[in-house]
């Protein structure tokens, strides 16, 4: 298939089960705490990489990878950790409005750290991103009083964004030469040996309910859709675009929630919005 046409489905494809995580994970917090959740889902994930990963020849990284891919893991970690515990506080619909964030956090930190700079054209393309997405929302909230009030966990989502943005942008200034699937697995794998201590620890392992059929439902959902699928599209898609240019497509994310939380008839409202979100979407991406 012709590469302009599978990369956008590509992305539409890690928009669509990145949003699913906002769902899911609200979901799973009856039955682990946010570390226990998070660090779970890590070790599922290396565990069904390894043995490919053992196929095809471990690539060794050096001392200075080591470093560099466990300060990516920390803040992939921060924003799951983060994404479930906000979720204690607040809504997904709210979680998917402070998202709107992530696109605008990336190119002030790409022009800080990788000397990114954005066109004019592209900033109006973020600002109108944002306009729509946050339209989405209000189209589809009947009590927009949920909207408007904050909460401690939007706080904590807010700052997850944050981890999330430099995720990113350390994935495209380091991770890019590794094959998409060697660097997952490096990622993932770092992350659960950071997340392990600190689960024994402060992980509430007492109140998991692991006998539960709906917990690892769940669980295994996360694991192989929002955690080893979007992992890989991600570290794909960051070798042929730049973070701005990925991270605008979270604008998408409020259409998503919406479909995923209300079905077709929210979804069908948000249409509006939705195309003006492709307009801005078309700005951003654009060749100069």
């Amino acid at each position: 298939m012709n590469h302009s046409v599978t990369q956008p489905i590509l992305m539409l494809v890690w928009v669509g089960l990145l949003s699913s995580s906002f769902v899911v994970s609200g979901k799973l917090l009856p039955y682990a705490s946010p570390i226990t959740a998070t660090c779970l889902r890590f070790i599922l994930t290396s565990l069904c990489l390894a043995p490919l990963i053992w196929r095809s020849g471990i690539a060794r990284l050096t001392a200075k990878q080591v470093v560099q891919y466990t300060l990516i893991s920390s803040f992939l970690v921060a924003f799951f950790v983060g994404l479930f515990e906000s979720l204690k506080t607040t809504s997904a619909e709210k979680t998917a409005v402070i998202y709107t964030l992530l696109p605008p956090m990336s190119v002030i930190l790409s022009f800080v750290f990788i000397g990114i700079k954005t066109r004019i054209s592209q900033l109006f393309g973020f600002l109108i991103g944002t306009a729509s997405a946050i339209w989405m929302l209000v189209n589809g909230q009947k009590d927009l009083m949920i909207l408007s009030a904050w909460q401690y966990g939007d706080s904590i989502f807010l700052i997850a964004c944050f981890c999330l943005a430099m995720h990113v942008l350390l994935i495209k200034k380091w991770a890019t030469a590794l094959p998409a699937l060697i660097s997952t697995f490096y990622i993932v794998t770092l992350g659960s040996v950071l997340l392990v201590p600190v689960m024994l620890l402060y992980g509430d392992l007492t109140n998991l309910v692991w006998q539960s059929y709906t917990f690892w439902t769940w669980l295994i959902y996360l694991t192989l859709f929002t955690t080893l699928g979007t992992f890989f599209l991600q570290q794909h898609l960051l070798k042929q675009v730049s973070p701005n240019t990925f991270l605008a497509m979270t604008y998408l994310v409020p259409a998503f929630v919406l479909f995923f939380q209300g079905g077709i008839f929210q979804f069908l409202l948000s249409i509006p919005a939705l195309l003006v979100a492709s307009f801005a979407l078309y700005l951003i991406s654009r060749a100069p």
